[in-house]
C-alpha cells in the first residue's frame, strides 16, 4: 500500500478532517499501540484513547490499522510516520510530526497498560530515552523564521522523520525482546 493511499484510508478512518482527527495523529496513535503487541492488537484500545466520536466505521479503522501494522512488520523496512510530502509547507510538516509523535507516546502508554505495565521507569534503558526524544519532537516550535531556513529545515526534518521511523522500530524490537511483562 502507497503512503497515499494508507492517508486516505487514515481519512476514511477519522471520519475525515473536519472531524478534527489527523491522519498522523490517528497514526501514530495506530503504531504507538501496535509497537507493544501487534499480533494482539485491540481495536478497542484505540476507540478507547482517541475516542469513538473521532473515528468513522469499524471497517474502515479496522483496514487502516491492519495495513499500519503490515507496514510495521515489513521485512523491507518500509514503514515510515504518516505525515506530510514533502511538498507541504515545513511548518505543516513539523506540526506533523509533532502530532504524530505525541499521539505514538499516547498508544504506547495505552498498550503498555493493556499489558499491565505501571511504569515506564521499567522499560529498557533505551525505550526510555526514546520516549523523551519523542517528547521533545512533539514540543517542537512549527514556525520558520525566514526563507532562508527552510533549506536547513528540509535537513533536520528529514533526520527527525528518519529518528522517529528508527526509534518506532526499535521500541518495537526491544519490547518483543523482554517477552510478555516488559517490567522484568
Amino acid at each position: 500500500m502507497t503512503v497515499q493511499e494508507l492517508e486516505i484510508l487514515a481519512l476514511e478512518a477519522a471520519g475525515g478532517p473536519e472531524q478534527g482527527l489527523t491522519a498522523a495523529e490517528l497514526h501514530g496513535a495506530a503504531i504507538g499501540i501496535g509497537v507493544t503487541d501487534a499480533e494482539h492488537f485491540e481495536l478497542q484500545d484505540l476507540v478507547d484513547l482517541l475516542g469513538a466520536d473521532a473515528l468513522s466505521d469499524g471497517e474502515a479503522v479496522a483496514r487502516f490499522v491492519n495495513d499500519s501494522l503490515e507496514a510495521l512488520h515489513a521485512d523491507d523496512l518500509s514503514f515510515a510516520p504518516l505525515l506530510p510530502d514533502d511538498d507541504a509547507a515545513m511548518d505543516e510538516r513539523l506540526t506533523a510530526l509533532a502530532s504524530w509523535c505525541q499521539s505514538f507516546l499516547a498508544g504506547l502508554v495505552a498498550g503498555l497498560s493493556r499489558r499491565g505495565v505501571e511504569s515506564l521507569k521499567g522499560l529498557p534503558q533505551e525505550v526510555q530515552e526514546i520516549i523523551q526524544d519523542f517528547a521533545a519532537i512533539a514540543q517542537l516550535e512549527t514556525e520558520l523564521a525566514d526563507a532562508d531556513e527552510e533549506e536547513a529545515g528540509d535537513a533536520d526534518f528529514f533526520e527527525l522523520e528518519e529518528y522517529a521511523k528508527v526509534g518506532a522500530l526499535l521500541v518495537m524490537s526491544l519490547l518483543s525482546d523482554v517477552g510478555d511483562d516488559p517490567e522484568e
